[in-house]
């Protein structure tokens, strides 16, 4: 049996896991140690799933009408099990592991995996936080921008912008903004550079600002600015 292997980025967060329409795992089992996870998810701790393409025999055993998915060859402490077959990774078909492979790299930073997955003759979704490695830290690029008590500059990763400095006594400051922390969004819309921040923050019109701020220590938190 032929067994792939994926690394996606980690995303060092204790998120929060929904599961919809399925049953637990069994608690027993254990992942094998010499083989590479196709991917990891947030559970109490880090859940290791490997992965193999599902072959004419699998398919078999399984009782599935067609040779497609991955199946879950193994995975330990997750509500994922033995046996699941996944078909689809946030609504794109997976067929083989090279698909699986290419969902998942296409994944941004921090999104969910929500998974349409093949077991006991049913289909079941199930939503997951993939867990994954911590990518090198951006560069700060020249240049920022002011707005709301906040002077926020781009960066080379082009996910989000970092806050270089929060003025004392403004709302950004007594909300809990500071310095170091990187604005994901405004209102849910991605934002890349200073400048886009500064466009989508003007467009509020002085209206409230909600925003997906990762801070230094790998979460994520909501902080909004009133108006």
């Amino acid at each position: 049996m032929v067994y792939r292997s994926l690394r996606i980025p980690v995303w060092l967060v204790a998120a929060v896991l929904i599961v919809a329409f399925v049953h637990g795992s069994g608690a027993g089992t254990t992942a094998r140690q010499d083989v590479q996870p196709a991917f990891r998810i947030v559970t109490r701790n880090v859940s290791d799933v490997i992965t193999e393409d599902v072959t004419p025999e699998i398919a078999r055993t399984l009782g599935m009408s067609h040779t497609e998915g991955v199946v879950v060859s193994d995975v330990m402490c997750s509500p994922l099990q033995r046996g699941d077959v996944i078909l689809a990774v946030n609504g794109k078909p997976v067929r083989c592991q090279n698909e699986l492979d290419a969902a998942l790299a296409d994944l941004r930073y921090g999104q969910s995996l929500v998974l349409e997955i093949y077991r006991d003759g049913r289909i079941l979704t199930v939503t997951v936080q993939p867990a994954i490695e911590t990518p090198p830290p951006p560069t700060m690029l020249q240049g920022t921008t002011e707005i709301r008590g906040m002077r926020v500059a781009s960066l080379s990763s082009q996910e989000g912008v970092i806050i270089v400095d929060t003025r004392i006594g403004t709302t950004a400051s007594d909300v809990g903004l500071k310095r170091g922390d990187i604005i994901l969004n405004v209102d849910g819309h991605p934002v890349h550079t200073a400048d886009e921040f500064l466009s989508f923050m003007r467009q509020l019109n002085n209206r409230d600002a909600t925003f997906d701020v990762l801070r230094s220590n790998g979460q994520i938190h909501v902080f909004t600015i009133p108006e």
